[in-house]
């Protein structure tokens, strides 16, 4: 891989591929690292035969978190509130997490390895997780005086209280089994297999309706912090427009095969 590019912008059919491409750092995620993501995630949001985007890390690991350069260590360049400078290194990091839970498109993280502090935050702002059964997240940072701060938020909405201040609190490191029984992971991969799941998976969401899964998504978003019954009031407005204009989308023009590969999987044990 071209150890000159903090981002690599790869394309396997539908799906973009956006790999955090600082190995011998452990892909930790610079400034630098993080405008080149957000420049590609641009570019695979507005290229219309992208349908899937997944993130995932070079090397032996997804990302050891923030670069500690850019995040107030002793030998960090200066920053200050007065003229901005702090404002922009930490709203670069919170923008790219907002963008990915944002993104109409679905998102994949995709990890091997360990995914600790700020990348196992990233992991849980993407929609979707995949991880080799091995890897492993962790809140470390608490365990170094440094609160878990977006980790914290991201855990809470996924997970419940309870949990997510364990995890949040203790710094413990937990494996991608735990995080699949929490169901914080979509898909497990043996080891050496996660590009393989990963592109399964992404195959998976290809085959739908661009248009059907972009609106599922938003109205997910919406009603996530809705009471129930606002919920369940926006899906059937939504289920209202789609109806009066089902004949001229032609929305089920292909049921057909949809429901050939429903009773072929059907056909199938298990």
């Amino acid at each position: 891989m071209n150890a000159e590019v903090p981002v690599l912008e790869l394309r396997e059919g539908a799906t973009a591929k956006l790999v955090l491409n600082r190995p011998a750092k452990k892909n930790a995620m610079s400034d630098e690292l993080l405008v080149a993501l957000n420049a590609g995630l641009d570019r695979a949001l507005a290229d219309e035969a992208v349908r899937t985007i997944v993130i995932t890390g070079a090397g032996d690991c997804f990302t050891a978190g923030r670069d500690r350069k850019d995040v107030g260590t002793a030998g960090s360049r200066r920053v200050s509130l007065e003229d901005g400078s702090l404002e922009g290194t930490v709203e670069l990091f919170t923008d790219t997490l907002r963008r990915l839970i944002a993104a109409p498109k679905p998102t994949i993280a995709a990890v091997r390895g360990f995914a600790f502090g700020g990348g196992q935050a990233m992991s849980l702002a993407c929609d979707f997780l995949v991880a080799e059964r091995d890897a492993r997240f962790g809140n470390v940072e608490i365990t170094y005086g440094f609160p878990a701060a977006l980790n914290a938020v991201l855990l809470m909405r996924q997970l419940g209280r309870r949990r997510a201040l364990e995890i949040a609190m203790t710094g413990e490191i937990h494996g991608a089994e735990a995080w699949h029984a929490w169901g914080l992971v979509n898909r497990l991969a043996e080891p050496g297999k996660l590009d393989e799941a990963t592109a399964a998976f992404a195959e998976v969401l290809n085959a739908n309706a661009p248009w059907a899964v972009r609106r599922t998504k938003a109205l997910m978003l919406a009603s996530e912090d809705a009471p129930l019954a606002d919920g369940m009031t926006l899906g059937g407005q939504l289920n209202q427009l789609l109806r009066l204009d089902a004949d001229r989308l032609d929305l089920y023009k292909d049921a057909t095969k949809a429901r050939a590969r429903i009773q072929d999987k059907l056909a199938k044990p298990g």
